[in-house]
């Protein structure tokens, strides 16, 4: 074996490790990012999980005129934001008030939550959704 085999030797053993070398450092940060991502969807799935809504009004005795009011409660175990509740009504986003009841200064497990949409309804069948910022919804079917 001569010098000139051991320089080729050499050569692909140097071109090899830094082959290998890249290839870790990029398996590694395509790794880190996976993780880092997974940990993310599942605090927020866990928020989701503990979150929960429901709308409590009779969708008998909706009164909807002159405004309309619905009444949300927080069932799950998280304190929510109402105030950035969105509400959907009929399929559109409406503006709303939002006020809570008996006192309450945070949205916490058993609060509710008074909507108030200041329009009327035209007689017939609707659809209320109540979209929390975290993704948590309920909705409602009522005939005015």
């Amino acid at each position: 074996m001569g010098a000139d085999t051991t320089s080729t030797h050499l050569i692909f053993f140097i071109a090899a490790t830094v082959v290998a070398t890249a290839t870790a450092g990029i398996l590694s940060g395509v790794i880190t990012d996976v993780v880092g991502k997974a940990q993310v969807r599942g605090h927020a799935f866990g928020d989701e999980i503990t979150s929960e809504i429901k709308i409590i009004n009779d969708p008998t005795k909706v009164v909807a005129s002159p405004s309309t009011v619905f009444y949300v409660k927080n069932t799950g175990s998280t304190t929510l934001d109402y105030g950035n509740a969105t509400v959907l009504l009929d399929g559109s986003i409406v503006t709303t008030t939002k006020t809570l009841l008996n006192g309450e200064t945070a949205f916490r497990q058993g609060a509710i939550a008074q909507i108030t949409y200041a329009a009327a309804l035209a007689a017939g069948d609707h659809r209320v959704q109540v979209t929390m910022e975290n993704g948590v919804s309920d909705e409602m079917r009522f005939r005015v």
